[in-house]
């Protein structure tokens, strides 16, 4: 397990569910410096508890997970009405048209194929999720 915290109550937070190494630094450094308070988990039994503990404005999702299906992380965290209604976008390589309505019939609010987009487009991306959230409250 990888677990980083950058402790700042006023940032929005952000829970990077990944388990590539390169990819979790790449995107812990682009969080951060993009304002986020990032925590880390690299599997969905660690991340579903993350998520039920600090309640993140956000959660950024690889599919490709070691232990559920694809889109089981999703189903289980919509299973808590305490964290069902936090936002979750899909970050990944998988392009499949049958992939991305599957993630989003599963409940994710956001699909992005990685290649698809620059990180500024997906900052951008991850900000207007969390405004249309917080508008909402």
């Amino acid at each position: 397990m990888i677990k980083e915290i950058v402790d700042n109550k006023d940032k929005p937070r952000i829970l990077l569910l990944e388990d590539y190494p390169d990819l979790i630094e790449y995107y812990f450094a682009k969080l951060t410096e993009a304002g986020f308070a990032v925590d880390v988990e690299s599997d969905e039994d660690h991340g579903l508890s993350q998520v039920l503990k600090d309640k993140p404005d956000l959660v950024i999702l690889d599919i490709s997970l070691p232990k559920a299906d694809d889109f089981g992380f999703i189903r289980e965290m919509k299973k808590h009405p305490e964290i069902a209604g936090v936002p979750v976008l899909i970050l990944t390589d998988l392009a499949d048209e049958k992939d991305v309505e599957a993630g989003l019939k599963a409940g994710a609010s956001v699909y992005l194929v990685r290649d698809d987009f620059a990180f500024a487009q997906v900052i951008d991306k991850i900000k207007e999720v969390i405004e249309k959230v917080r508008s909402k409250k």
